[in-house]
Order: C-alpha cells, then structure tokens, then sequence
C-alpha cells in the first residue's frame, strides 16, 4: 500500500486566476498529530485543527508544493469538505459514503477517495 495518494478537488484552489485540482495526501503519522495538537490556535479555537492537519498531510494541490493553513483557508468549503471526509477515509475512519440517487430514490454507497480518482470526468 502507498502512502500517498492522489485526488483531484470538486471545484479546485483559483490562484491567480488558475484553477489547481489535482493533489496528494500521504498518510498521517503520529507526528502529523502531535503537530497540530501542540498548536495554539487550535487551543483557541478547534475547527483550526481540521486546517492545520490537512495542511500537514497535503503534500501538493496543483503547483503548490508547499501547502500551508493558508492554503487550506482559501479552498472553496466544499473542496474542504471533500479533503476532510477523504483524509477520514485514507485514514481508517471510514471506508463508504451512502447516498442516494435524486432520480429513483435508490441508495447505493461508494468510496469518496474513488470520486475524483480520473480527472477526466472532472468539468
């Protein structure tokens, strides 16, 4: 298993009018936690911890090699949204997302991580 994978954000980072979608994520360590939880500002206030570890785990979004909390601060909250039920997935928290279908009702899982997994799909 490798420990880091791809994935490509719904509606992508605009930097300067480029739109980065494709990234990766590695694997949280104990030290990723410990990080965030020696932080300040997540004493202060917890949804900082969300940031803060999605900064440390995110080697990459599109030609930012180097992913800070204000990289994550500017992502478009359902690109957060994505990252955060992703990195719960890649990290053993949860495996399926249920839904179901607007057109015939009918319930059906599958994996988020599998979702944006082809970047051709993505418009």
């Amino acid at each position: 298993m490798s420990n880091q994978i791809t994935f490509y954000l719904p509606l992508g980072l605009n930097i300067d009018g480029t739109i980065h979608k494709r990234g990766k994520m590695h694997l949280t360590t104990t030290l990723d936690e410990l990080k965030v939880q020696e932080a300040e500002e997540v004493a202060m206030n917890s949804r900082y911890r969300d940031i803060l570890l999605l900064a440390s785990v995110i080697d990459e979004i599109g030609d930012i090699k180097d992913v800070t909390k204000e990289t994550i601060m500017n992502l478009y909250e359902a690109d957060f949204l994505f990252l955060q039920l992703l990195y719960k997935q890649v990290n053993g928290e949860s495996s399926l997302i249920t839904t179901q279908c607007p057109s015939c009702g009918k319930d059906f899982q599958f994996a988020l991580a599998d979702l944006y997994s082809d970047e051709s799909r993505i418009k």
